[in-house]
């Protein structure tokens, strides 16, 4: 199994003034299942889009270059800094550490078109594998040992927590087979822990063995783990919250930091709620930086909502997590506003490229579609029916197509009844995906006259546009 990241926490931007890496020659090869160039494979081209992900808790990523594969398969991008980046090939994606603290120059990582079917349109992730002696490969085997070694346990944890059979000794027996796997363990972990700690790799290292430890009903990191990183961790709070290993493991050793809170009957998510930083900071003998932390990452538990109406009240700290969150939230936010549309360019009819600028005066209907849509062409000829005989003389419609190929966008062109339809071609650029914020085919966005986004998921012509259309318009008078 390759190196790929499966935890919601992962992410890294170098806006980040306050972090500074070095920079490394990447070498990509993307191939596909049997070996062979990816790109002779006509539904992948020769683009890889590369995003840099902005912090390990949202996974927000920003859109940066274009890499071009020649012929083999192969493609070099230099100057790299340290971080983790997703390169998409839509609908397949591949996301990796890049770490200088290696002390390599270049660094070599091979991408795997996948044979199996996707499932989504968007952010179906592919295998990433490293040289032979890299810390990915290393960390590879790792993990293959500690699945096999929870495969071989199966029983033995639904026994221990309880979930099949009838406790006593059998229950005893099961425990005694786990704590010898976790004491057999440390011997084999200790000599593949030669990576620093507190470095990117080092933190993946970290956060793979408490997991697996974990899920064996451990309550503690283990003596290799321990004796491992004894030292110090000095970096900042951005630089912890960059790594995908640091935000891992800390909501590893937080998991449920709530629960004691409740049985000593303190009234924690009135304190959340309406942030009350003097009580939580007492009750959990956290800072500042820290309760952030924890309430960002609460933003993904059952009390989401108290999490919220803390940022809300709290937003403006003047703390390093808070300031490392409101970037991530500028940057969120920026791809789905009308200002970020004006600085690409969208495919005419005729081949020509044009500002995508969102909106003329008018409300503007986008139909976000691609040829071989059976739903989309419905929704189409429902939208065109109402345009020509119903709507008002300020509002106006066209199609924005994401077609992957140049023979889709002609399809999906050739579908329009008069010239005078908008047809624009936005294709599989994952920025652009982003702008529009595409979740499924069809789908309709509406800009207001002022430009503005109204809404990126608006009903479907068939399910109540035109009542949603009327009811803005009335609101925005």
């Amino acid at each position: 199994m390759s190196t790929t990241f499966r935890w919601g926490w992962v992410a890294v931007w170098l806006v980040l003034s306050s972090v500074s890496w070095g920079q490394v020659n990447l070498h990509i090869h993307w191939v596909d299942a049997e070996g062979n160039p990816a790109c002779q494979r006509p539904e992948a081209g020769h683009t890889l889009h590369v995003s840099s992900w902005v912090d390990g808790v949202t996974q927000t990523a920003i859109q940066g270059e274009d890499l071009m594969v020649d012929s083999t398969g192969w493609c070099t991008w230099p100057g790299v800094e340290s971080g983790v980046y997703t390169l998409e090939a839509l609908p397949w994606s591949w996301t990796f550490l890049v770490d200088n603290d290696l002390t390599l120059t270049t660094d070599t990582v091979t991408l795997v078109w996948p044979s199996r079917k996707f499932e989504r349109l968007r952010g179906n992730p592919g295998p990433v594998s490293y040289s032979e002696g890299h810390p990915g490969s290393r960390l590879d085997e790792v993990q293959r040992w500690m699945d096999v070694a929870l495969d071989s346990l199966d029983l033995d944890q639904l026994v221990a927590t309880g979930a099949v059979g009838g406790g006593g000794a059998q229950a005893e027996r099961a425990l005694g087979n786990l704590n010898a796997v976790l004491d057999s363990s440390d011997a084999m972990l200790s000599s593949a822990l030669t990576d620093a700690p507190h470095t990117l790799w080092g933190d993946l290292w970290e956060a793979r063995i408490l997991e697996w430890r974990m899920s064996l009903g451990a309550s503690d990191e283990g003596l290799a783990l321990s004796t491992w990183k004894n030292e110090e961790d000095s970096r900042t709070w951005s630089e912890k919250l960059v790594s995908p290993g640091w935000c891992s493991s800390w909501e590893l050793r937080n998991d449920l930091w709530w629960n004691e809170l409740e049985k000593e009957r303190r009234p924690w998510r009135s304190w959340v709620a309406t942030g009350d930083v003097d009580s939580l900071c007492h009750a959990t003998g956290w800072s500042l930086d820290e309760l952030h932390v924890a309430m960002w990452m609460g933003a993904s538990q059952s009390w989401s909502r108290w999490a919220e109406a803390w940022w809300e009240l709290r937003w403006k700290d003047q703390c390093e997590v808070a300031d490392v969150r409101r970037q991530s939230d500028q940057t969120r936010r920026h791809p789905l506003t009308a200002q970020a549309w004006g600085d690409v360019m969208w495919m005419m009819p005729n081949g020509d490229l044009e500002p995508a600028w969102s909106g003329d005066g008018d409300w503007r209907i986008w139909l976000v579609t691609r040829s071989g849509s059976t739903s989309g062409m419905r929704e189409r000829a429902i939208l065109r029916s109402w345009m020509t005989n119903q709507a008002a003389k300020d509002v106006s419609w066209g199609v924005l197509s994401v077609d992957a190929s140049e023979e889709g966008w002609d399809q999906t062109l050739r579908e329009r009844e008069t010239i005078q339809e908008r047809v624009r071609w936005v294709g599989r650029d994952p920025g652009w995906w982003d702008r529009l914020d595409v979740s499924r085919v069809p789908q309709v966005i509406v800009v207001r006259p002022d430009g503005e986004i109204q809404t990126h998921h608006a009903a479907l012509p068939s399910e109540g546009l035109f009542a949603e259309l009327k009811r803005w318009k009335l609101t925005a008078r």
